[in-house]
């Protein structure tokens, strides 16, 4: 059954993960690129996330869409040009949590002006699974540099457990990677 799920991201998170594949014999199992190396969380708040085990494939076919996305971004007004997301906030002690187990697509669509709609202020990452299902997340701009250092290191190999940027701090996944006040709270 294909269901479609969309909240605002307002962090992120990459780890790497240790995966190992049986592969039964006589069959020829994945390439190394192809066996999920990290895992990548979109946190939409207290209450709501979604996650998706990523090979260094993937990681490359997802930089690959937000490189092919970017020149269609439309000229946006300043007010669209400053969106920022909101928590999806749940009554107390209740989780919505989303894995995507076995990522088969993925695309990025950047802010830009809908003739229906108007006008669409943020980037859309949609994760699509197996049975068709899709995960559509919301997402800054400023998350959009955390998430493409993030799969930059994946796609490389070099994502760590406790990655520290150029200036030693550890990167926080909140929407300003930057900010001080933000990696305290």
């Amino acid at each position: 059954m294909r269901h479609t799920i969309a909240f605002q991201a307002t962090a992120f998170q990459a780890a790497p993960v240790d995966v190992q594949i049986e592969v039964p014999e006589g069959e020829e199992g994945p390439s190394p690129d192809q066996i999920p190396s990290a895992i990548i969380v979109f946190l939409g708040g207290p209450s709501v996330q979604a996650s998706a085990f990523v090979s260094r494939e993937d990681a490359e076919n997802l930089m690959g869409a937000f490189t092919q996305a970017e020149p269609m971004r439309g000229d946006m007004p300043p007010e669209a040009q400053a969106w920022e997301p909101e928590e999806t906030v749940m009554p107390a002690a209740m989780l919505f949590g989303v894995n995507v187990e076995s990522l088969v697509g993925a695309a990025v669509t950047p802010p830009h002006m809908n003739d229906e709609i108007g006008i669409v202020p943020h980037w859309t990452v949609q994760l699509q699974d197996a049975d068709g299902s899709s995960v559509q997340v919301a997402v800054s701009d400023a998350l959009c540099v955390t998430i493409i250092r993030a799969l930059s290191q994946i796609a490389a190999g070099e994502l760590s457990a406790d990655e520290d940027d150029e200036d030693g701090a550890v990167l926080n996944g909140l929407a300003d990677p930057d900010s001080v006040e933000d990696a305290e709270e």
